[in-house]
């Protein structure tokens, strides 16, 4: 079974107009669509992202998911448990953390937030401390725990943030933007400990919605590119990349005689272009490829054959930004 499945999930919003319209023409209701057809499949124990630019329907996702806001259409199921027909089931095994938390008590301590928040979620008034320490060592945040929660820094208070996510032990953890307002060293942490702890030791399930091309290659076993509202591609950065039909650049320094080296490489199965360029003593060769590892193998034999001595060679693969630049040229 699936953490998550859903099926053509659809999220229209009523388009607001002025009063003479409410008036005039009361029956006329024109929408915006924020999300239309999602279907997705989330695998339990995976790390999922789903990549989109602002407003492209992340967070309206996310929110039909754990069940605070209604689908206009289709299915959503989390857990096995129906998002509209089951909320309260759906909701004992989730998690969410959002990256612009604002419903902390600020004149509270760390802790203190974490035990309201305990007993709002109704967790067992004598497993509460107990899951709350084990929460603040795992998270690195005991030695701020009994500070005033306004003198903590934005990567100390999102740490707060996922420890109060998982203060139930969720099945799945949503996670929207969680690194949104962290500088570099305080998201890159962020960003280990999700993956390691969250989802490696504890086994969790998580789904990341984020607009950072690094942060989603970095981490994420799987990912959908979204846009619009719609998913225009989804899989691993291996089944993106060879879907798109993106190319691997290979560039070679070479010494000596290369002869017919160019005509050489272009018969090698799984290359789609070479460009030759001379450098002073040196001659740099350039090749994009498709078939990685046996079109690497043909290129390397065909330049030896030809005589010439490889001084040097540089390999580019596909980014997650040339996987999403050319999505979006195809939506």
């Amino acid at each position: 079974m699936n953490a998550i499945e859903t099926e053509r999930l659809t999220k229209r919003f009523r388009r607001v107009t002025g009063y003479r319209d409410l008036v005039l023409y009361p029956w006329q209701r024109s929408t915006d669509v924020a999300v239309q057809d999602v279907s997705l499949e989330v695998r339990q124990g995976e790390l999922f992202g789903l990549l989109g630019e602002n407003g492209a329907g992340k967070t309206t996702l996310i929110r039909m998911l754990s069940t605070t806001l209604l689908p206009t259409s289709g299915r959503a199921q989390v857990g096995g448990h129906d998002v509209v027909r089951e909320p309260h089931a759906v909701r004992r095994i989730i998690g969410l953390v959002s990256g612009d938390e604002r419903s902390f008590y600020w004149r509270l301590t760390g802790r203190q937030n974490l035990e309201y928040f305990a007993a709002l979620y109704h967790l067992p008034r004598r497993a509460a401390p107990v899951r709350i320490a084990e929460l603040l060592r795992t998270m690195a945040i005991e030695s701020y725990a009994d500070r005033r929660f306004d003198s903590y820094s934005t990567g100390i208070r999102q740490k707060f943030a996922i420890a109060r996510g998982m203060l139930t032990e969720p099945r799945v953890l949503f996670l929207d933007e969680p690194t949104r307002a962290l500088d570099p060293i305080a998201a890159d942490d962020l960003r280990r400990h999700v993956a390691d702890h969250i989802v490696r030791e504890l086994g969790y399930t998580v789904l990341l919605a984020t607009h950072t091309l690094i942060e989603a290659e970095a981490i994420c076993n799987r990912l959908a590119i979204i846009r619009g509202g719609r998913v225009v591609e989804t899989g691993t950065m291996d089944d993106l990349r060879k879907r798109m039909g993106l190319s691997t650049e290979v560039e070679l320094a070479l010494s000596g005689t290369i002869g017919r080296l160019e005509e050489a490489i272009c018969a090698v199965a799984g290359v789609v272009g070479v460009t030759v360029e001379a450098d002073g003593a040196r001659t740099r060769v350039g090749v994009r490829i498709r078939d990685v590892v046996g079109a690497m193998n043909g290129v390397i034999r065909a330049t030896l054959e030809s005589g010439a001595v490889i001084e040097e060679v540089t390999t580019r693969h596909p980014t997650l930004d040339d996987v999403y630049r050319a999505a979006h040229a195809e939506a």
